[in-house]
């Protein structure tokens, strides 16, 4: 299969752009495509550094510097009338003309900012490959949890199924989480410093329980409080040593979160994630296995003493068999298969091999 995969403007497909949850799924997305053996042409800014069969350069350094200004590349704007994308779309819609085939599919995670390259090409099918924000618009959707499927046809009115959306996982590289199996007393919030993040209900808490909190991420420091110690906001090796060396890491975000990577990212080293009980953390977070979920103060408190008693080399493993790109990968494979049955019989093909399944 040929996929046209398409890169954010605000930021290279790199590595080192770490701090751009959609610069990264790309980056990871593209390699999974290139390991199950699949034609990738990448269309993204200079610097991009994903495996593909061609990247495209769609913006240069200099044009992406310019037009993000003094805005931190993780915060610029996803919006398709704003400048980034008013110059980088028009470029990928006539860069897809030039080679696209009958078959092929173009994969998004922009948003309704690139549906204009979906109206450009309408020939082809375009997937929405990893929804965890709310303007989706594609005919064709994977979400990252069922939850954020449902609440997405919510948000949008719409009661109807769809038989060719799916729900895949967000996926990770395991290689860059270290396990530890005896952790050491301390709790961990790892994330934007913001309100609603929970941040306040993990410094209070921590404290109720008399263990120290140790803050990593962005933001408003002020919100570090009740005795909480800042770490600054650390680079990802950093980040996951301390994820993997902490008791416990708290993220009780007070939104419906659509994932909630940091919880998977914490259980793959091996430490239990104590989290709200709503959102895709219902999915993501085994109550009493691979943490707890919360409801109330208390709970929290109690969960933060508890978490030592949960076994590391389970919750890992956990992570791994749910959300390794390892395994992630022949579920993609097995979408994409199905996705191409649209173009023979669609919802009927299959039929002349009934008991073969």
């Amino acid at each position: 299969m040929r996929f046209h995969l398409l890169g954010i403007p605000n930021a290279p497909v790199a590595q080192g752009y770490s701090l751009d949850g959609f610069s990264q799924a790309t980056l990871k997305f593209s390699r999974m495509l290139k390991e199950l053996g699949h034609y990738v042409y990448l269309y993204a800014p200079e610097g991009s550094e994903a495996q593909c069969d061609e990247l495209v350069v769609t913006l240069s350094e200099e044009e992406r510097s310019t037009l993000i200004g003094d805005t931190e590349y993780q915060y610029a704007m996803m919006e398709a009338h704003y400048p980034l994308w008013a110059l980088s779309n028009p470029r990928t819609i006539k860069e897809i003309a030039k080679r696209k085939q009958p078959r092929d599919f173009i994969c998004s995670i922009g948003g309704a900012s690139q549906k204009p390259i979906a109206d450009a090409h309408p020939g082809l099918m375009f997937v929405e490959y990893s929804i965890g924000y709310v303007s989706s618009f594609a005919k064709y959707r994977v979400y990252e949890s069922h939850i954020w499927r449902h609440c997405t046809h919510g948000f949008q009115d719409d009661q109807q199924g769809r038989f060719f959306d799916a729900v895949i996982p967000y996926f990770f590289d395991t290689g860059q989480f270290p396990f530890r199996d005896e952790k050491e007393p301390f709790a961990l919030y790892v994330g934007r410093l913001t309100p609603r993040k929970g941040l306040a209900i993990a410094c209070q808490a921590a404290r109720l329980a008399g263990v120290p909190l140790k803050v990593i991420g962005h933001g408003d420091t002020e919100l570090v409080t009740d005795g909480a110690e800042y770490l600054g906001p650390l680079g990802d090796a950093d980040r996951n040593e301390w994820m993997s060396r902490a008791s416990c890491l708290l993220c009780p975000t007070l939104y419906l979160e659509p994932f909630g990577a940091t919880a998977v990212e914490a259980q793959l080293c091996g430490t239990p994630a104590i989290s709200t009980d709503f959102g895709a953390f219902v999915e993501t977070v085994e109550q009493g296995v691979s943490g707890f979920r919360c409801n109330y103060l208390a709970e929290f408190t109690e969960a933060i003493k508890m978490a030592p008693t949960l076994n590391p080399a389970r919750i890992r493993e956990r992570a791994v068999k749910n959300y390794s790109m390892g395994v992630i990968k022949w579920q993609y494979e097995r979408y994409f298969q199905r996705l191409m049955l649209l173009w023979e019989g669609g919802f009927y093909s299959g039929l002349d091999r009934l008991g073969s399944f």
